[in-house]
């Protein structure tokens, strides 16, 4: 069940569409609100997204894995490569989940814990093995990117200008997982690449030659 307040700042309505939804960002003014319980916080001005061209919006909707999603959050990075999205899913069966978006590249991952120790940041070599879950990956990418900024609705608090440490790992077929490591301990992400026209996105952003 949704949540509807006022923005504190400039009384513009807020939804948490999610429980799990800690922070929102209200879309007018832009104020970075935090829920506690039934008040908020106005913990200061989110600043701007950059221009990436993504068609992708908040309020965009698809399926994956035959269970419908909506788009309810963004994260936006800086990289070596350029920029970066990830896209907070909300699922009809209440998961949460992410879409990244880097270079024309789609990814739908999701939280996962698992028994074996996460890797130190500094120990990853691109190209070395590593088993996650039981499942053997190999490093492919190790990147120190940075937030730029955040819209929407959020799990945790986001600030401009964090690093965001992350290592990229490589699956059999098209599955992959993300160690996320700008919280400690490190956070596991795993899921597939996706084709984009397989998501049968909905409700995407007026662009030129979409």
């Amino acid at each position: 069940m949704s949540l509807e307040v006022n923005c504190p700042s400039c009384g513009a309505k807020v939804a948490f569409h999610s429980t799990g939804s800690v922070v929102a960002i209200c879309a007018y003014c832009k104020s970075t609100l935090v829920r506690h319980d039934l008040d908020l916080e106005n913990v200061g001005r989110m600043a701007d997204l950059k221009a990436d061209g993504s068609p992708l919006q908040l309020g965009s909707a698809g399926a994956y894995a035959g269970v419908h999603f909506a788009v309810v959050g963004r994260i936006q990075y800086r990289f070596d490569a350029g920029l970066w999205n990830e896209w907070r899913l909300l699922f009809d069966d209440m998961r949460d989940g992410w879409l990244g978006e880097a270079r024309g590249n789609y990814a739908v991952s999701f939280r996962t814990t698992v028994s074996e120790a996460l890797p130190a940041f500094g120990a990853l070599k691109v190209g070395e093995p590593i088993v996650l879950g039981g499942h053997g990956y190999e490093v492919i990418d190790i990147e120190r990117a940075r937030c730029i900024a955040g819209e929407g609705e959020l799990p945790f608090r986001v600030e401009t200008g964090y690093e965001a440490p992350v290592a990229d790992l490589q699956g059999a077929g098209r599955s992959f997982a993300t160690l996320d490591y700008s919280e400690t301990p490190p956070l596991l992400f795993v899921g597939q690449y996706v084709e984009f026209d397989a998501l049968g996105l909905t409700g995407l952003r007026a662009l030129d030659g979409w």
